[in-house]
């Protein structure tokens, strides 16, 4: 009889909100204006950070560092569990890194600029040359000032297809004036040997007063792809070509384009592949985040004429086993003399399991992916290892052509307890098995990261297992995103 009297149970710790994460990052910023080497200063507006609070989830809380304060920032984010989702660090281009956070309003992204201020292949503002100001935002930290504080406000977004008005246009010639004659005709020199004389004239006449042309975006645009397509910068748009293009149909909640990300548990049984399973496919649901459960194991879906091979092979169906115990071996064993006749079975059964993995694969897996989903897996053609012809090579064949998992889970705690919850097999026999896949694990299959959950439940209240799980995925989805030289 299954027991679920052991079942991992634990509160899962409040995700933190909007503000808690803007806190975390407001006092680095802080710390890293303290830094002589180190600098650091939000970007946008001067209520940016505090906009972000209440912004959609594609909105980025931006934040421009050198490299020290880099650093100091992905510190910060990654002890609050931030997944990366976009990087881009091609020579002759910006350099940045999205982050999103999983908080308690959905994902927050966060954007840290690295290096010189630039637009794609434009330099606005060398980073020796950047300054930020000595006075706090109401959210803590420092802004860009001066010349790059104009940049930042007008020119940035100008030349992202949109021109800025109001008091964010005004804190942008409030900068301009700031900066003195010499830093801003070196400023205006740089951008009309990128952009050409007009545009360059234009930002110059905005930025002192004068109503930006309507026709302005539009030149600032086109000079833009022209800069990008110059011989000396094809070569790395190309590389950041899926970080440029837009997502359209494939946008994500986070508007960036998305991949479909395959998601497998493994384990034996009573490991917590089913509790894992519905947690993770709860949390990714609540970020909005579509998913779809597929059962890979060899007690259901099968193809016809399975369910006599399992009869002559001695293994239990469904029904007599139970629907979480498909894979549990009947008490009575084979006679001896069957042996020869159902080593063949097994192997023959082995090679039929494989064709049935590449089928559910086409038919489950496969359509879910196309579409973008999560596909959280129950098991996968790691089980040909165990049964029914381990020594066959039908399962080195299959796992050869069969797609690698994005993710890997193994759900684990102490052999005791798992086999305390799930008795129906020898423990010695549930405790081999498990080591094998925790060996399976330490050999990384899996394409973006193979991880270990804890599901014993002991000394985890308050503790969030799930947690790094969800990042990884939400890295998944977005691994097109990452553009390196």
């Amino acid at each position: 009889m299954t027991t679920t009297a052991h079942e991992p149970v634990y509160a899962r710790p409040a995700a933190p909100s909007r503000r808690a994460v803007l806190a975390a990052l407001a006092a680095a910023v802080e710390a890293i204006a303290r830094d002589t080497d180190s600098k650091a200063a939000w970007q946008g507006a001067d209520d940016a950070p505090e906009a972000w609070i209440d912004a959609p989830p594609a909105t980025d809380l931006d934040i421009w560092c050198n490299a020290a304060g880099h650093a100091a920032l992905h510190a910060v984010l990654e002890g609050l569990g931030a997944a990366t989702v976009q990087r881009a660090d091609a020579p002759g281009r910006l350099r940045h890194q999205s982050y999103a956070v999983e908080t308690s309003d959905g994902l927050a992204v966060v954007d840290l600029t690295t290096g010189d201020l630039m637009v794609g292949p434009v330099l606005l503002v060398p980073a020796s040359q950047v300054q930020t100001s000595g006075a706090s935002s109401p959210a803590g930290g420092r802004h860009l000032q001066g010349v790059a504080g104009a940049a930042d406000r007008f020119v940035r977004p100008l030349m992202r297809g949109r021109t800025v008005q109001g008091p964010r246009l005004a804190q942008a010639r409030a900068e301009w004036n700031r900066s003195g004659d010499l830093e801003r005709a070196e400023f205006i020199d740089r951008i009309r040997a990128q952009l050409g004389r007009r545009v360059a004239d234009d930002i110059d006449a905005t930025l002192g007063g004068t109503p930006a042309p309507p026709d302005l975006i539009r030149h600032a645009r086109i000079a833009l792809a022209k800069a990008s397509l110059r011989p000396r910068s094809i070569a790395a748009t190309w590389r950041s070509r899926r970080t440029i293009l837009p997502a359209r149909g494939t946008a994500g909640v986070l508007g960036l384009r998305t991949h479909g990300s395959l998601v497998v548990l493994v384990g034996t049984d009573g490991s917590g592949k089913s509790t894992v399973g519905r947690q993770l496919d709860a949390r990714l649901s609540a970020l909005g985040i579509e998913t779809t459960n597929v059962y890979m194991g060899m007690a259901r879906g099968n193809l016809p004429g399975v369910a006599l091979a399992r009869r002559l092979l001695g293994v239990a169906t469904v029904a007599e086993a139970g629907p979480a115990e498909g894979m549990s071996r009947k008490a009575t064993a084979p006679p001896p003399d069957a042996a020869t006749g159902h080593a063949l079975i097994r192997r023959f059964a082995a090679w039929y399991y494989a064709a049935e993995y590449g089928y559910r694969w086409w038919r489950d897996i496969r359509p879910a992916m196309r579409r973008g989903r999560v596909v959280i897996c129950d098991r996968y053609v790691y089980d040909l290892r165990e049964s029914p012809s381990p020594n066959s090579s039908a399962p080195r064949l299959v796992e050869f052509l069969m797609p690698r998992p994005d993710i890997l889970i193994l759900p684990d705690a102490p052999d005791g307890l798992i086999h305390a919850r799930k008795p129906e097999r020898p423990a010695h026999e549930q405790a081999a098995q498990q080591a094998r896949f925790r060996e399976l694990l330490h050999q990384g299959p899996a394409r973006t990261a193979s991880l270990t959950v804890d599901t014993s439940g002991l000394d985890q209240v308050g503790t969030d297992t799930i947690a790094p799980v969800v990042a990884s995925v939400v890295a998944s989805m977005h691994r097109g995103h990452v553009a390196r030289h």
